[in-house]
């Protein structure tokens, strides 16, 4: 895997190259200088990408022996869409390395990685699909930003968790995730050097300002990004689980910045301070314990690994430690952790209340400090910037049910809080030009 860099160390795969255009100067397509795949993240060229063939008779990829050939193709229509050997017009195309598909608006738009770690039953997939749902409403409304499936077949696991929580035929139906597992929908298996390879797949979304209304002041139309992210299942953050075979958490070293999902029911220090006002079952019920900080040690290990840094070098990306289910253990602190953290602004349109973030950051390091301290210790051993974030992906308790197996919840009860605000944060950092992040007068 190779990462462009310029002598002061700043990444270039994916800026846009105005060089490579493809049309008339007037409405040219702009192609980036450089593609991360989203499989494998390998880097290549935008004119070294594959073709899908489309005729029945071109079968048997050496990388994907049941799918369709992948070739660089010699011949195109006026168009601009590759013909295969049998002259049929092809319409998708494909890494040269892991020859899995990329969709082509790849190669127009940059890609920001935004990697999530947890432990097994931690609330990933919750979490993923109340933020990717709530942005999808929020963007729009209140910053004027256009926010839609980059792939819709990529997508599709994450719309159905979507679907599941937030547009159900029956809002009374008790209802609850399914647990991700370490193979199935959320992966692929490809053949690299004569042995299958595991490869997560991503979940990507087109970010572009001039969604609902007129863009707003200091964003430009096609100023946008590609974000990318991936369900990981728990067990692959474990120790000795990144192999050449299941290489599945390499897009840590990809990320622009890192969400580490911090479950204090998984804590037994959280939950007996919790049992003096909570009758949640993830709290007086007896559930497992995870040494959380450890997973979060063994991801910065191997970031440090990927991205060729020292076992003392710092970070230099943000953490973002978010500490779930604050609806539970709310009491604990007296910030408002409901109300999202965004203001009006004189324009008509809204901005990322960066000081309120901050004070409660400040505030729940401290609450970390007291009660699990030795997260505060590995995160900030690690990184340089490091923000701590409350969020609730359901922002009510779930109910145990004896019939149901597990823990459920009413579609209707659930009202995230605060689950954009990692993203919103993140992207006002690395794309400040799209996400206003204004600084009010600190509030009383």
């Amino acid at each position: 895997m190779t990462i462009m860099q310029d002598a002061a160390g700043h990444d270039h795969a994916n800026e846009v190259d105005p060089a490579l255009a493809i049309g008339d100067p007037a409405g040219a397509i702009r192609l980036v200088r450089w593609v991360i795949c989203p499989h494998c993240w390998n880097s290549f060229r935008p004119e070294d990408i594959l073709w899908i063939a489309e005729h029945e008779e071109l079968m048997g990829d050496p990388v994907l022996p049941e799918e369709s050939l992948r070739f660089l193709p010699t011949r195109f229509n006026l168009d601009g869409q590759a013909l295969d050997a049998r002259g049929m017009v092809c319409n998708s195309t494909a890494c040269p390395r892991c020859h899995l598909p990329i969709p082509r608006v790849l190669l127009e738009n940059e890609v920001t990685f935004l990697s999530l770690i947890g432990s097994v039953g931690s609330g990933k997939s919750h979490f993923l699909a109340a933020m990717t749902w709530q942005l999808r409403q929020q963007l729009a409304r209140e910053f004027g930003i256009s926010f839609s499936d980059g792939d819709k077949e990529a997508n599709w696991v994450l719309n159905r968790y979507e679907e599941t929580l937030f547009l159900p035929a029956d809002p009374e139906h008790l209802t609850v995730l399914e647990k991700t597992r370490t193979q199935g929908d959320l992966y692929r298996s490809v053949r690299f050097g004569g042995q299958q390879t595991n490869l997560p797949k991503p979940f990507l979304f087109l970010l572009h300002p001039g969604g609902a209304g007129q863009t707003a002041p200091g964003q430009r139309r096609g100023s946008g990004t590609i974000l990318c992210m991936y369900d990981n299942a728990g067990e692959h953050y474990g120790v000795g689980q990144d192999t050449a075979l299941t290489p599945v958490t390499r897009h840590l070293a990809q990320a622009r910045a890192l969400f580490f999902l911090f479950d204090p029911t998984q804590d037994p220090r959280f939950r007996e301070k919790c049992k003096q006002f909570s009758a949640d079952p993830q709290i007086v019920d007896a559930m497992q314990t995870i040494r959380q900080e450890t997973i979060l040690a063994e991801a910065a290990q191997r970031i440090r690994k990927h991205r060729g840094l020292s076992a003392y070098q710092p970070y230099d990306r943000p953490l973002l430690i978010l500490v779930a289910k604050s609806d539970i253990w709310a009491p604990l602190m007296n910030d408002d952790m409901v109300s999202e953290p965004i203001f009006k602004v004189p324009a008509g349109r809204s901005a990322l209340d960066v000081p309120r973030i901050d004070r409660t950051s400040r505030h729940l390091r401290k609450l970390l400090l007291e009660v699990a301290p030795e997260i505060v210790t590995v995160a900030e051993d690690f990184s340089r910037t490091v923000i701590y974030i409350p969020v609730s992906a359901l922002g009510h308790s779930p109910e145990r049910r004896a019939d149901q197996g597990g823990l459920v919840i009413r579609p209707r009860d659930i009202h995230p809080h605060w689950v954009t605000a990692p993203v919103l944060y993140a992207l006002s950092r690395s794309h400040p030009g799209l996400i206003p992040a204004a600084k009010l007068v600190e509030h009383k």
